[in-house]
C-alpha cells in the first residue's frame, strides 16, 4: 500500500510543481495555469463514482480489491504512453488540461482501490500510524515526481514526452507489486493459477446494486458522516489557492528561477513526509478530531503570521522556512483527516464511503485551484490573500469543533444503524 501511494504521488509532484512552474516561467497567466492545474483534481473529485463499482463488482478469487489495482495501474501506463506520442503537448494549455484529466482518471481508480483495501485490512488501533506511512509515501512519490521526473522536463533539452515515458516506466515497476503479491493467503495469484476466494461472511461484494446503495444510504444517515463530508469540502480550499498564488508571485514578480523554486517546493515534500509520520502516532494517541484541530490551527496561524511579514519576503530563508513549516503542518492535517474519515467509514461499503470523503477533499482542491486567480485579482495584495485564507481556515476549524462528534468505535459489520453513534 505504501508503494501504491508512491505511485499516486509521482504525477502529482510532476504536475503541481515542475509542470506548473515551467508554464509560469513561459509567461502563462495565473488564471490560465490555475485552470489547467485544476484538471488534476477533477477525476479525484468525481472518484466516488468508482466506489460503488468496486464495492459491487470484482473477481473475489484474486482478492476483493487487488484486481482493480492491477487494472487501474495497467490502464494508467497505457494512457501515459499514449500522451507521450502527442507532439508539443505543453504548448496548448487546453490540450494539456485534457491530457492531465485523462491521466488522472485511472490513477484515481487506483486510489479508491488502495484506500478501500486499507479500510478492509488495517485494525482500527493501527490506522493512524499506517495512514501516516501511506500518505507519507505519497509525499515521497511527489518529491520524486517533482525532482526526478520533473528534471526530464526542466533540464536543458528536456521535453514533456521524455518525462511522460519515465513516469509510465515508474508506474509499471510499482504495478509489479500488486501483480505478484496476494491480498490474502489462498487466493489466486493470476486468473489461471490455483486458489479461491478467502473473503469472510460480510466481506463479500454487495449482491445487488439495491443492497449496495441501501448500505451507503444507511452509512451517510449519521450526523457525524455528514459533518465529515462538510469538512472534506472546506479543508483544502485555502491551501490550493495559496499554492498557486505563491508560485505565480515568487516566480513572476519575486525573481525566483523556476528550477530553483521547484527544487525548494520538492524538498518540502520531505518535511511533509515527516509531518505524516508524526501525525500517524499523533492521531492514534489523541484521536482524529483533536489532531485535526491542532494541525489545522497551526496551518492557519502560519499563513496569518506570514502575511504580516511581507516586508521581509525578499529574504529567501524566510520563504524556505515558511514553505517547510507549512509542509509539516499540512502532512499533520491531512493524515489526521484520513484517520477520522476511515474511522467514520463503514467497512461493508468502505470503497464508496471513504472514497466519497476523498472525492470531496479533492473537490475542495479543485475549487481552490479554480478560484485562485479570481481571489488574487479581487484582493489588493498577495499578503492579504495569505491573511484571508488563514482566517477562512480558522473558520473551518471552528466548524470541526462544533459540528463533528466522532464515533467511539468504528462502525463494523453489519452496517451501522441509522441512529447516532
Amino acid at each position: 500500500m505504501c508503494a501504491l501511494y508512491v505511485s499516486q504521488g509521482l504525477p502529482q509532484g510532476f504536475i503541481t510543481i515542475s509542470l506548473k512552474n515551467h508554464l509560469y516561467a513561459q509567461g502563462h497567466s495565473l488564471v490560465a495555469v490555475g485552470g489547467m492545474i485544476s484538471m488534476i483534481s477533477l477525476p479525484w473529485s468525481l472518484k466516488f463514482f468508482w466506489g460503488p463499482v468496486i464495492d459491487r463488482f470484482g473477481f473475489a478469487a484474486m482478492g476483493k480489491r487487488r484486481p482493480w489495482l492491477i487494472l487501474s495501474q495497467g490502464l494508467t501506463v497505457l494512457v501515459l504512453l499514449g500522451l507521450a506520442l502527442i507532439p508539443d503537448l505543453d504548448t496548448s494549455l487546453q490540450l494539456l488540461g485534457w491530457a492531465i484529466l485523462g491521466m488522472n482518471i485511472f490513477i484515481a481508480l487506483q486510489d479508491v482501490g488502495t484506500d478501500s483495501l486499507a479500510v478492509d485490512l488495517i485494525p482500527e488501533k493501527d490506522r493512524g500510524k499506517i495512514n501516516g506511512f501511506m500518505y507519507g509515501c505519497s509525499y515521497l512519490g511527489s518529491f520524486l515526481g517533482a525532482s526526478f521526473i520533473g528534471n526530464f522536463l526542466l533540464r536543458d533539452g528536456g521535453s514533456m514526452q521524455a518525462a511522460l515515458i519515465v513516469l509510465a516506466a515508474c508506474v509499471f515497476a510499482i504495478m509489479l507489486l500488486p501483480l505478484l503479491i496476494r491480498e490474502r493467503p489462498g487466493e489466486k495469484l493470476l486468473p489461471w493459477t490455483s486458489g479461491s476466494s478467502q473473503l469472510k461472511s460480510g466481506e463479500q461484494h454487495a449482491r445487488s446494486s439495491g443492497e449496495l446503495f441501501g448500505n451507503i444510504y444507511v452509512a451517510f444517515q449519521r450526523r457525524v458522516a455528514l459533518a465529515a463530508a462538510g469538512l472534506a469540502v472546506l479543508a483544502s480550499i485555502s491551501e490550493a489557492i495559496l499554492r498557486n498564488v505563491a508560485a505565480a508571485y515568487f516566480i513572476k514578480e519575486g525573481g525566483w528561477d523556476k528550477k530553483v523554486y521547484s527544487q525548494l517546493e520538492s524538498l518540502g515534500y520531505w518535511f511533509g513526509l515527516g509531518g505524516c509520520l508524526i501525525a500517524g502516532f499523533f492521531a492514534d494517541k489523541l484521536g482524529g478530531k483533536r489532531a485535526i484541530l491542532i494541525a489545522g490551527s497551526l496551518l492557519a496561524s502560519t499563513w496569518i503570521i506570514f502575511s504580516q511579514l511581507h516586508a521581509y519576503w525578499d529574504a529567501r530563508w524566510l520563504i524556505a522556512t515558511n514553505m517547510y513549516l507549512l509542509a509539516v503542518f499540512s502532512g499533520l492535517f491531512r493524515v489526521s483527516m484520513f484517520t477520522l474519515f476511515m474511522n467514520v467509514a463503514n467497512r461493508q461499503v468502505a470503497a464508496s464511503q471513504f472514497t466519497a470523503y476523498m472525492a470531496l477533499l479533492n473537490l475542495s482542491t479543485f475549487i481552490g485551484d479554480r478560484i485562485a486567480g479570481w481571489v488574487r485579482e479581487t484582493l489588493p495584495s498577495v499578503s492579504s490573500v495569505y491573511l484571508v485564507c488563514g482566517l477562512f481556515h480558522l473558520g473551518v476549524m471552528a466548524f470541526v469543533l462544533l459540528a463533528i462528534k466522532p464515533p467511539q468505535k468504528i462502525p463494523g459489520l453489519p452496517p451501522a444503524s441509522t441512529g447516532e453513534p
